[in-house]
């Protein structure tokens, strides 16, 4: 972090340290991946990006994993969609977790028998919790459709909304100190739902000694 701000209290909670009532938060990097879903990255994608239609292809996406796991071992996210989850899951460590985000904004079209309300998101590593803080539930409900407008909240086919972001930093138990790597920008909903979480400031820069 450059901000004014986070360097004030840096130095604030350094002097605080100096006497023992505090230990230095060590900050950790994280990650989320948004790519485009295996076998929709040519159809839904290839308009905006040339090298979209290469996530149809397995090789790619076990080649993203396999960055997520050497770039940023404390801890990342991935999401994928529910096709996908059983040719993408066998690509990843043994020690993932499989989160699900359920979306009420599901359209139910006739003729299908079996509507896809929920997507998948990948989970691996994330700082271990305190005592004093709560455990997190798998799952979230959460939809990114604006009520007032109809529309998508990012203006993105794809898009996440900003409720999704901040439950999955709370899932990795990320502070706002860490460094936090939107791997696919896309509309920049993502990043902006990150920075709005860290300018808050909710969550502390250190953590008191518990011995």
């Amino acid at each position: 972090m450059n901000s004014a701000e986070t360097t004030f209290a840096l130095e604030q909670e350094d002097r605080r340290a100096v006497h023992g009532t505090v230990e230095p938060l060590v900050r950790l990097r994280f990650c989320y991946a948004d790519p485009p879903y295996f076998g929709l990255a040519a159809k839904f994608y290839g308009h905006l990006h040339p090298d979209a239609a290469d996530y149809d292809r397995l090789e790619t996406h076990a080649a993203l994993i396999r960055r997520l796991c050497d770039e940023w071992p404390d801890g990342w996210a991935m999401s994928l969609h529910v096709p996908s989850l059983r040719h993408i899951l066998p690509l990843c460590p043994d020690d993932v977790r499989v989160l699900a985000w359920v979306k009420p904004m599901t359209s139910f079209k006739p003729n299908v028998r079996l509507a896809y309300a929920w997507e998948p998101i990948i989970l691996r590593g994330g700082r271990p919790l305190t005592r004093e803080q709560p455990t997190q539930r798998d799952w979230l409900a959460c939809s990114c459709i604006d009520p007032l407008t109809g529309r998508l909240k990012s203006g993105f086919k794809g898009g996440k909304p900003e409720g999704l972001v901040r439950w999955l930093l709370d899932v990795l138990n990320a502070h706002p100190g860490d460094e936090i790597t939107d791997l696919f920008p896309g509309s920049g909903a993502v990043t902006r739902a990150i920075e709005a979480w860290r300018a808050e400031g909710r969550l502390p820069l250190y953590q008191a000694n518990r011995d």
